[in-house]
């Protein structure tokens, strides 16, 4: 099975477990996304998308914007996914804001920083904001976003999903790709309409699927694998 066959596949199971659980949801998946637009996200960002996230674009071009006042949930934990234009102007603020540190972009520091609970890592990824190795696709409040992560920490595996919290410091790896983590929250939507109270979801019928989906709150001086055997270096000596 090819990645447009997979991420269909995948995307099927995700509209019918909004279809049971969030159905109001549904028609604020977009439409397909032109190919000259994907490409030209390519150009302008100068990276390459994966595969399964260009599927996955010419099947939704993003979300609609959310209003739960209006019965118009998101059907994502997040406020939306962006579209082809919005994922290039936000990434291009992401990279601005991108200021290289030496002596705080390190993993010596970052071990320091998990250790004493100021940074909370959760998978093989750098935290370091506005990286150039991201590609930004959907936030929540502009705080919470949703990346695809070109670069990842010794590990990872590049393409891979990450969650990040800029004010509480948190950054989870979602999934090791864009169909596997439509497949991850396929199945927690069937979990959910199966038995809510065994699926890692909150859903709000206004609102849709809470942000938090994905992240392991528990991991408080927990290092990540890749930090393990790293000596820790604090920055303020």
């Amino acid at each position: 099975m090819g990645a447009d066959e997979r991420v269909r596949e995948a995307w099927t199971r995700v509209e019918g477990g909004l279809g049971r659980v969030l159905p109001a949801s549904l028609p604020q998946l977009a439409a397909p996304a032109e190919v000259p637009a994907i490409d030209a996200v390519e150009v302008a960002l100068a990276v390459s998308l994966p595969e399964d996230f260009r599927a996955s674009l010419r099947i939704h071009d993003g979300t609609g914007w959310p209003d739960p006042g209006s019965g118009r949930p998101s059907p994502v934990p997040l406020d939306y996914l962006y579209d082809t234009d919005q994922i290039v102007k936000t990434t291009r603020m992401w990279r601005d804001g991108y200021h290289p540190e030496p002596d705080w972009d390190d993993p010596q520091v970052w071990a320091h920083l998990v250790d004493e609970e100021q940074l909370f890592l959760n998978g093989p990824v750098r935290p370091v904001v506005g990286a150039p190795g991201a590609v930004v696709v959907g936030d929540l409040n502009g705080d919470v976003h949703w990346l695809l992560d070109l670069d990842p920490a010794p590990g990872g595996t590049p393409r891979q999903v990450v969650r990040v919290d800029i004010e509480c410091a948190s950054w989870d790896v979602l999934a090791p790709s864009w169909t596997q983590l439509l497949v991850r929250y396929a199945e927690d939507l069937e979990l959910f309409a199966a038995d809510p109270d065994t699926s890692t979801l909150t859903i709000d019928q206004h609102a849709g699927p809470a942000c938090e989906w994905g992240t392991s709150p528990d991991l408080g001086g927990t290092r990540p694998a890749w930090l393990r055997d790293v000596q820790a270096r604090d920055p303020y000596r």
